[in-house]
């Protein structure tokens, strides 16, 4: 398997090249513009197609994606959004909702705007307008592998109230087009807090289009928490349109040894040749056993994104009511984990 351009070891590629940040590598950048003004990005290269941005200063969370070029994840019309100009209330969460791969949810609450126990609560939380710290960022080199790795830690505390951190780690490597997303989010009070998080990846045109094919396991239901009608035909999108947006919720998906795999997939012209494009997700079933799927066709909001949670997106009244609200105990730390690949395939 090459490790890069036909090259097979690090050695080989190294009498190739004065630096090997002209194949792979990362640089951290600062927004200057506009209301991203002060942003700070990592910009990744994998050396073998993928390339993304992680946001330093929203909550390590990834933006854009490209594979050989090709978008992957759609981008709202917010464009970059600093931390300051976050919105709770209601639906204003959506200003500063920049999209990207990846956009987090929660911690201590997330899903539809509502009332819980007297506290009014916006649409999916604090965390991703929260800034990290940047802990790790380097790369690997050993037995011909080359590995970039990013860590960072994100606080989500009151005075007197919750005090949570999300610690996350991404990586990726030459050679395969994977992300790797390892979260460890653990509860530093000494008093029980309620615990949501959803992963809200979001993907775009070309790989979102009425002829991709969207690919989830057998579920024990599938049901309408945003829309109505027949569930048929939730594996397929639209053409651009001036519909509603849709939100399904899969509960008790299938897994293989307690993982869940899901994917999306397109035709693309690249070259002038058609080729195959594909991008799948897999994560342990335990840690997130609901699955949302936003489809939005509306023009200009062309977006399907599938959302892994702890919990519906029903809010967090809804789940105390239930009886089904996750909470950390107090020093308790829950690990999330995610690999993400991308493909295009003749």
């Amino acid at each position: 398997m090459a490790l890069a351009y036909n090259v097979s070891t690090l050695s080989d590629l190294r009498q190739r090249v004065g630096d090997l940040r002209q194949i792979a590598g990362y640089q951290r950048v600062q927004l200057q513009e506009g209301r991203g003004r002060g942003n700070e990005l990592l910009l990744v290269r994998n050396g073998s197609g993928l390339s993304f941005q992680i946001s330093i200063s929203r909550a390590f969370d990834i933006g854009l994606c490209e594979i050989y070029g090709i978008p992957i994840s759609w981008l709202s019309a917010t464009g970059p959004v600093a931390p300051q100009f976050y919105e709770k209330d209601g639906r204003e969460w959506n200003r500063s909702f920049e999209g990207g791969l990846l956009a987090t949810g929660g911690l201590t609450y997330m899903g539809k705007p509502n009332v819980d126990e007297g506290e009014s609560l916006g649409l999916h939380g604090r965390i991703s307008a929260t800034p990290a710290e940047l802990l790790r960022s380097e790369t690997i080199q050993a037995n011909d592998t080359y590995e970039l790795i990013f860590q960072g830690r994100v606080r989500q505390a009151s005075a007197i109230g919750e005090n949570i951190i999300l610690t996350r780690t991404i990586r990726t490597t030459m050679g395969t087009n994977r992300i790797g997303i390892v979260d460890e989010i653990t509860n530093e009070s000494f008093s029980p807090v309620d615990h949501m998080i959803l992963y809200h990846f979001n993907l775009g045109f070309p790989l979102i289009s009425k002829t991709c094919r969207i690919h989830i396991p057998e579920a024990q239901t599938r049901r309408w928490i945003q829309g109505d009608g027949p569930v048929e035909g939730w594996d397929h999108f639209k053409e651009p349109s001036s519909t509603a947006p849709t939100v399904l919720l899969h509960e008790g998906i299938q897994g293989e040894n307690g993982w869940v795999q899901v994917s999306v997939e397109n035709e693309v012209l690249l070259n002038n040749k058609e080729q195959t494009l594909r991008v799948n997700f897999c994560y342990p079933r335990e840690a997130c056993p609901f699955l949302s799927q936003w489809q939005n066709s509306t023009k200009g909001e062309y977006v399907l994104a599938l959302e892994p949670g702890n919990t519906s997106t029903e809010g967090r009244a809804v789940h105390r009511e239930r009886g089904t609200l996750p909470r950390l105990q107090p020093q308790e730390t829950r690990r999330y984990e995610f690999f993400v690949d991308f493909s295009l395939l003749d």
